[in-house]
């Protein structure tokens, strides 16, 4: 057998529980002793807790039972950096946060997570970072093989995967080359040797989650755990005040899953959050350029965001700085779908580019933000659209 360790990036979902647990339990479906093992996970602080009584009630008896290493890994922070919860041959228990928290970064920034051609950009920052430097810090350009739990039908992401390997991070999918395993046979295989069946891990508000296959077990998921839909329902909330297109799936809110399903509970856990006497409001200024695409300037292509904080404090004082605010720019204000308050100042017009200007009430928490060179950009382009000197906007908001 080769010497070389071996490192498992463990989601903690069904795949990798079942590599881990197959490896613990059939020492035949694996090809190298259990010490050259180093089972990693990465937190994103927001992971479900039926997820951390699955791992204590099953997985960690068995890495304490095998003397299995077991290292526990979260962001540092918004800047980067990781820091290490747990490194163990006998762990006793999850911890499933850190110092910091992907719905963290979500709020400050005012966003639902972002994908680009289905690639899970959240989990990259939130796992994938983390993992790597982990992995460069505890190897130190040693070769070590790196075990990924994509099952059968993901070969897609095992391929993509393959563009990352080097001469020293040598990948493996078992699922994929040795076992032939798909998500159900993985699924069957932990059901009967625990007796029950075992959870995705992934966050409440993963925009993945609602796809046919997997609304079903999400929605489960917020009627068990109605805080974590509140916290979907929360973020949704204010990235749609910051851009009304931002739905939390697509072109499904969370809000209308909640209302499709029946979820009370999530519902009032969600409105609690909003009326609760600490919860401080602010009044967004969100000012966004859409530049054409390269390839076809009729179509929309990058987007540049600038936002602004023009007050803070009671929801009623934001509500009315934003009444006295629209009055002056001569817009009215309305009140959407979403139950969110705002005010168009500018209207995007349908040829790109395009610029767009609106007022909007919602929790504090995202923080101010603009790229550089934003101001130039919307002055040129502002003036172009509406045909007059250029102002800095149709309204002054002092940011």
């Amino acid at each position: 057998m080769s010497r070389m360790p071996v490192a498992l990036s463990f989601g903690m979902g069904i795949d990798s529980a079942a590599i881990l647990a197959r490896w613990l339990v059939e020492p035949a479906s694996r090809t190298f002793p259990l010490e050259q093992l180093t089972v990693v996970t990465a937190m994103t602080g927001d992971e479900p807790d039926v997820t951390r009584k699955l791992m204590e009630r099953h997985l960690l008896p068995l890495m304490r039972e095998h003397q299995v290493r077991y290292v526990q890994l979260a962001r540092a922070s918004q800047a980067g950096g990781y820091v290490v919860l747990d490194d163990s041959r006998a762990p006793q228990r999850m911890i499933m946060r850190g110092p910091w928290r992907l719905s963290d970064e979500l709020m400050a920034s005012g966003t639902v997570p972002q994908v680009a051609a289905k690639r899970r950009l959240c989990s990259w920052r939130a796992k994938g970072d983390v993992l790597d430097r982990w992995y460069a810090t505890e190897f130190r350009g040693q070769p070590f093989r790196h075990v990924l739990g994509f099952a059968a039908e993901e070969t897609r992401r095992a391929l993509r995967d393959q563009d990352y390997a080097t001469a020293n991070r040598r990948p493996e999918y078992p699922l994929i080359t040795d076992w032939s395993w798909d998500r159900e046979d993985c699924d069957a295989y932990l059901h009967a040797l625990f007796g029950q069946s075992w959870s995705r891990s992934a966050c409440g508000y993963c925009p993945f989650s609602a796809s046919r296959r997997g609304l079903p077990e999400l929605v489960q998921r917020w009627r068990a755990e109605p805080d974590v839909g509140a916290l979907a329902l929360a973020l949704e909330h204010t990235a749609l005040a910051l851009n009304p297109r931002s739905r939390l799936f697509g072109k499904l809110s969370a809000r209308q899953v909640v209302q499709d399903h029946g979820l009370a509970d999530v519902q009032r856990r969600f409105e609690e959050r909003l009326d609760h006497p600490g919860q401080q409001w602010t009044l967004y200024d969100v000012r966004r350029i859409i530049h054409p695409r390269r390839d076809d300037p009729t179509r929309k292509g990058a987007a540049w965001r600038s936002v602004g904080i023009h007050h803070t404090g009671s929801r009623r004082e934001a509500d009315e700085a934003m009444t006295w605010l629209a009055r002056k720019a001569g817009v009215p204000v309305t009140t959407d779908q979403y139950g969110i308050r705002r005010a168009e100042v500018v209207a995007r017009r349908a040829a790109f580019p395009a610029v767009e200007h609106s007022l909007a009430v919602a929790p504090a928490g995202a923080v101010p933000k603009q790229r550089a060179g934003f101001e130039v950009w919307w002055d040129r382009l502002l003036s172009e659209q509406q045909q007059a000197p250029p102002s800095g906007s149709a309204l002054t908001i002092a940011a």
